[in-house]
Order: C-alpha cells, then structure tokens, then sequence
C-alpha cells in the first residue's frame, strides 16, 4: 500500500507535483467537509506554481495505491488556509477541506447581477417545484458555480421529475449561502445525505473532479453499489478493534423550532415523540432558525420538518472500529463515508456475536498506515443493529 499526495489546481482539476509528505492525515464526517492535513519537505515545492500551492487556487490531492496497483483519489480538498514553513526543519504544512467549504462563500441566486444590476437581484426568486431531493441540490451547486471565477470541476446531478418545493428569495441574502442551504436540505426529516467524492477524469491521472453524490427521494442515504463487509471473527481478519460508546446528549422528547418573526408574530412549531418513556424524566429541546418563515395560516412546514427530525428517544450508540486499509478485495477507496458496512464479530467481549449493518459517519486516515478508524452507528433507515 502506497499514500501519495499530489497538488492539483481547484478551478481545472489539473493534477500537479507530487508532494514528498513525511506526515499527514484525512478525516472525513458525513454531510461535511474533508479535512486534510500534510506536511512535506520544503525542497519538494522548488519550481512549483504558485497557482497549486496558494490559498484555495490550490489543492490538495490524496491517494491511495493498492496492493494490486490501482491508485484511486481518497480525497481533493482546496488548500483552507496560508501554508506554513518550517525554516529550521525545512518542512511547510498545507491545510485543505472538502469543495463544499468554497460554497460556504457563494450567494445562491437566480443568475449572476452586475454591481449596476445588484438591486434587480432583490425580487430574484429561485423556485423548486416537482424536483428530486438530487435535483435541487444539483441545481443549487450549479447556481453557485456561475459566476466569473466560480467554476469548480464538479459533475452534478441530472434534473428530474420528483415531488420536491423550495423556494429562495433573492432578497434572503444572509440566508442564502449554497453551503447553508444544502446543509439546510441534509437536516430536515427525511432529507438526503451529500458527498463530494473526488474521481479521475482519464487513465492516465492527469486531471480530477469532484462528483456530486445526493442521497435520492426513496433512499435518503448515498448510492452505493456494494456494501463492505469486514471479518471481526479473528485476530488476522479486516477488523483490528472495537470500541462500542454510548451517547445520550441527543435525546429529545419534545422539540419547540422557532423562526422568522419577533414576539407573538414568531414562527413556531413544536413535536412531540409518540411515547414518553415510564422511566425517563422528560427532556425538551429548543432549536431556531431565522430563516424559517410561517405561511399565511400559521404554519411553517420547515420547522415543522426540524421540529420533528430533533426527536430522539433512545441514547444513541456510536461503534469505532480500526480496520485494515488494504484487504485485497476491500482496499480505501472502494467504500466510503456514509455508505453501509457489515460488520462480522464473533469473540468479542462487549460485542455479540453476528452480523451488523452499520453506516460509517466518519472516517479518518494516517498518511503512510494500513490502519484506517471508522466511526459508526446502527443503520436505523434499514436493517437496524442487532447488538
């Protein structure tokens, strides 16, 4: 097994110097963005653009090489911040993160206005009707990325036919980040789930970009098409450990989600979970979002969605493995974060034996280890755990 890490450009996806990295590492959280962190040898940066090394012109691009030979890109992630030097070590640090963190800073609008048009753009008007959860999100990104200098290699989703709204008003400005609003989607009830997951463009790994991946109306969670599966059932197999933590900051059993408005004219929409638990003490949860506006009978459908999303009746248990990177038929790259894994144990003292469906929420690698940590929980939306 091989990590290498590459400079590329963010606006091309153009694949630069290889980077000589004495240390490193990838995190990546579901719904968020990748978090890459290298250090190389100052002498591996002589005669480099500056376009590929500077502060989000340049990116950072992260694969792994299998057993079989196969390098595929684990990660792509534009550099977040100035690089650091060394000068006693000769060594500079880079900082990345995943190309979601760059429509952080782009406004969702219908089009781009000139400075002499920015007035027209309040009564602009952005409206979703009959659209798929991949749609929308597709469209929100491609809506970002028309602007001068906003181009970004990323392949969107196709339009479809489905049975989604949402509208956005160009006047919204605070409110109207991309970024706020695709996070937005992936936090309502039954919203999808979303990846940027970096890919070559050519056999000769030249060039990369990002596909855009959006859990869809009937699976909210990201397409796969296989699922891994690790053997926990003896000291050789894929699984190295299991940690099992129990988390229960996140039970609701009433949620009151306020909105737009001040004093008796708030938005407000309060859920309640369907059975209280005999033996738990009531826990209520207050959550706000200024942009969530009631219709004219009262009624604000987003907070009513956050409202209900926000109720959680059993503490949650969280399972952390440390697996192989490099099994022959399951090497990194080939799943990914938010997909599902089994998990085969057996042996194990706190854990039963069997099989598990789990879905990863994080992962995090170290550049130059066959050892990759893996953050997951119960696949609630499918089979759930049979611990």
């Amino acid at each position: 097994m091989t990590w290498r890490t590459y400079l590329g450009r963010t606006m091309t996806g153009t694949l630069g110097t290889l980077l000589d990295v004495s240390a490193g590492s990838v995190g990546m959280s579901l719904n968020a963005h990748d978090d890459v962190q290298v250090t190389c040898s100052r002498a591996s940066l002589d005669g480099v653009d500056p376009v590929f090394r500077s502060y989000r012109s340049g990116c950072l691009v992260v694969t792994y090489e299998d057993a079989t030979g196969r390098e595929r890109i684990i990660s792509a992630a534009p550099i977040s911040a100035a690089p650091t030097e060394d000068r006693k070590a000769g060594t500079v640090s880079f900082t990345g993160k995943g190309p979601g963190w760059l429509l952080e800073d782009r406004v969702l609008l219908d089009k781009d206005y000139s400075v002499a048009a920015a007035k027209d753009l309040r009564k602009a008007t952005i409206r979703f009707h009959g659209d798929t959860w991949p749609s929308i999100v597709g469209e929100i990104v491609r809506l970002a990325m028309l602007k001068p200098g906003g181009w970004l290699p990323i392949v969107t989703p196709p339009r479809e036919t489905g049975t989604r709204q949402h509208t956005y008003e160009g006047w919204n400005l605070a409110n109207n980040g991309a970024w706020k609003r695709i996070q937005e989607i992936t936090e309502v009830i039954g919203g999808p789930d979303v990846a940027f997951r970096p890919r070559w463009t050519d056999d000769a790994h030249t060039a990369f970009e990002w596909e855009l991946l959006v859990g869809n109306d009937q699976q909210q969670t990201l397409p796969q098409d296989n699922t891994v599966v690790w053997d926990g059932t003896s000291p050789e197999g894929d699984v190295a450990t299991i940690d099992v933590a129990t988390d229960a900051t996140g039970v609701a059993h009433r949620v009151y989600a306020t909105g737009a408005g001040e004093g008796k004219t708030i938005a407000l929409e309060v859920a309640q979970a369907s059975a209280l638990a005999e033996y738990m003490p009531l826990v209520e949860k207050v959550i706000s979002d200024s942009d969530a506006e009631a219709d004219k009978s009262g009624v604000s459908t987003l907070l009513q969605s956050k409202a209900a999303a926000g109720i959680a009746t059993q503490q949650l248990d969280q399972i952390d493995l440390t697996v192989h990177a490099d099994p022959l038929d399951k090497p990194a790259g080939t799943w990914w974060c938010g997909e599902l894994a089994r998990v085969v144990t057996e042996g194990w003292l706190d854990v039963p034996d069997g099989e598990h469906l789990l879905r990863m929420i994080a992962t995090k690698y170290t550049l130059g280890s066959d050892i990759a940590t893996v953050q997951c929980q119960a696949d609630y939306l499918g089979e759930e755990l049979a611990w």
